[in-house]
């Protein structure tokens, strides 16, 4: 028991209780660790990973990234505004000294091109015919016509992008090579792609407009050869010969607008009983586009009508006999002679037969008319209103609950829409009117507490230290402690040098009883204390031993201290 109060009380002395006294203690620890032999045979291995992580960290400093072209062919106004918001946004931004071309990062490529579309930038399309100023010259005839292909289809596409509501556009030209044959010559065609804002549409017009502005500008190409869709795969042209698709749209959009009519007349009907935001409408028009011709023809019995007239009148007469006395004057006349109409103021004819004749035609009088049907007739009106339920406070509770409205105010209001849209039930008109209570906030759904992002990522990162863990420790730790020899390993039973051969004599004391061994066990220099690690990596029965010899050596008095007990208990 002395020697255990002994010893403590030393320790209590080295460590002190100041800082230097502790700093000293770290130090002294640390030189003991880098004096085992274990710690010097790795430390050339340690330094080279440490030197080869440090080349590989400069290394990926020094390494450019990969990088990608931006825009290319843009004026030189539109690249330094590029180049300044890039640098505004913190993307390393550079410019290709050969083609002039802006170049940034392969991972800041999206995001480049979100951020300046969201500045709108660039805010002017590549020029179409610096392509054919870049040509180089002895180039093929081929070539010369790709590049006026490319410069037409830029140029079409800039044209297009200046229309309203365009973002962006791309158009393709198929320009067939032309032969000396008649009957092998194909006519020209384009594809036209345009992106539009999201939730907007393009008017019948603007795609006439761009199909007539790409058929003009490439000879011999005819509108039906020009084909124009959207950035959701929508066909936009149609053949402008077509009658029944330029119907179709054009009686969807006269029912749109006629709905939209009867829904505001509605609206603004009930708003002011019940509220702004109280009230949803909807109404559905069942219209009949179909054209209809009526050609009737109504005869009346009893008109009639002169259609025409002829009167008819035969005389014959006897004329005597006249002229110069011969053959020839007294010969008779002709039956065609006494046919004709005797001369006025002649008396001396005798009327032998006298006939006339009146002949009339009459028709029945009729009406011919052609009537033609309304194309855009109502057939069914279905009106569905749906309104606020108002808010009360509830006595007994005291808390705000919605109270449908009565069945007189729903009426009420029912018979004020009913004239203002003119609900026909004979015609089979519906209307429906109620009352329900309204949602002013939406409640979002609940959410586990491990399906939070948060503790999604933390527990894959408390899983990722967990893997390295069992790795470090199952692994790797095995591993280096065979790898590395402990002290005391080499030989056993070889004593391991101290670090300090000078021996406070003040410190000693002999105490009464003490023999001569253990006098000389406290003279002599004190031993490099055993480790933990060294107790630890005995895993043989040699180290165990040696490590042994090596308690026993450093500490031969206390050790003979305990045998003494132990004979003495043994005794007793």
């Amino acid at each position: 028991m002395a020697d255990t109060t002994e010893f403590t009380g030393t320790q209590q002395t080295q460590q002190g209780t100041g800082l230097i006294p502790q700093a000293g203690q770290f130090l002294s620890n640390v030189q003991q660790i880098a004096n085992q032999p274990s710690v010097q045979r790795s430390l050339p291995a340690v330094i080279a990973v440490v030197v080869l992580a440090l080349g590989l960290f400069v290394y990926s400093l020094l390494q450019q990234p990969e990088r990608t072209t931006l825009y290319a062919s843009l004026p030189d106004s539109e690249k330094s505004k590029v180049q300044d918001a890039l640098k505004n946004l913190g993307v390393d931004v550079s410019l290709d000294p050969t083609t002039g071309e802006i170049l940034v990062p392969v991972e800041d490529y999206h995001r480049s091109r979100i951020s300046l579309a969201a500045q709108g930038l660039p805010s002017s399309a590549p020029d179409g015919y610096s392509t054919l100023t870049d040509l180089p010259m002895g180039s093929s005839r081929s070539v010369e016509l790709m590049r006026l292909k490319q410069t037409q289809e830029i140029e079409l596409a800039k044209s297009i992008r200046e229309i309203e509501g365009v973002i962006s556009a791309r158009v393709h030209l198929a320009l067939p090579e032309k032969s000396v044959f008649v009957r092998n010559q194909l006519p020209p065609t384009a594809s036209v792609f345009v992106q539009l804002p999201n939730g907007r549409s393009m008017a019948s017009g603007q795609v006439n407009a761009i199909i007539h502005l790409v058929s003009s500008s490439i000879p011999n190409m005819t509108k039906e050869d020009v084909t124009v869709i959207d950035q959701n795969g929508k066909l936009l042209s149609k053949s402008l010969d077509d009658p029944d698709s330029m119907l179709n749209d054009a009686q969807l959009e006269h029912r749109v607008k006629l709905e939209n009519i009867y829904r505001s007349r509605i609206t603004s009907l009930v708003t002011p009983i019940v509220g702004p935001g109280n009230v949803s409408t909807q109404v559905n028009i069942d219209i009949d586009f179909t054209k209809s011709e009526i050609t009737e023809e109504i005869v009346d019995p009893d008109g009639t009508a002169l259609r025409s007239e002829q009167s008819t009148l035969d005389l014959t007469t006897d004329l005597p006999a006249k002229g110069i006395p011969g053959a020839v004057s007294n010969t008779a006349p002709t039956e065609a002679e006494l046919s004709q109409t005797p001369v006025a103021g002649d008396s001396q004819g005798q009327i032998r037969n006298r006939s006339s004749s009146d002949i009339k035609n009459y028709e029945v009088s009729k009406r011919i008319a052609t009537t033609m049907a309304p194309s855009t007739k109502i057939i069914k009106i279905n009106a569905a209103v749906l309104l606020r339920s108002p808010k009360t406070i509830d006595p007994e509770t005291g808390l705000e609950i919605s109270q449908p409205l009565s069945d007189e105010k729903i009426e009420e209001i029912k018979q004020l829409i009913t004239s203002a849209v003119g609900i026909d039930e004979e015609r089979g008109d519906k209307l429906t009117v109620s009352s329900a209570p309204f949602i002013s906030t939406l409640e979002g759904v609940e959410v586990t507490w491990h399906e939070i992002p948060l503790i999604k990522n933390l527990i894959k990162q408390l899983i990722t230290i967990s893997i390295l863990a069992i790795v470090a420790l199952g692994v790797i730790r095995p591993l280096l402690s065979r790898m590395l020899v402990p002290v005391g390993a080499g030989v056993a039973g070889e004593v391991v040098s101290g670090m300090d051969d000078d021996i406070d004599l003040d410190t000693i004391e002999v105490k009464e009883g003490e023999s001569l061994e253990d006098i000389k066990a406290k003279l002599k220099p004190k031993k490099q204390a055993i480790s933990a690690e060294m107790l630890d990596t005995a895993n043989t029965y040699d180290d165990k031993v040696a490590v042994i010899r090596m308690i026993v050596q450093d500490e031969s008095g206390r050790v003979s201290n305990v045998f003494k007990n132990m004979i003495q208990r043994d005794m007793n």
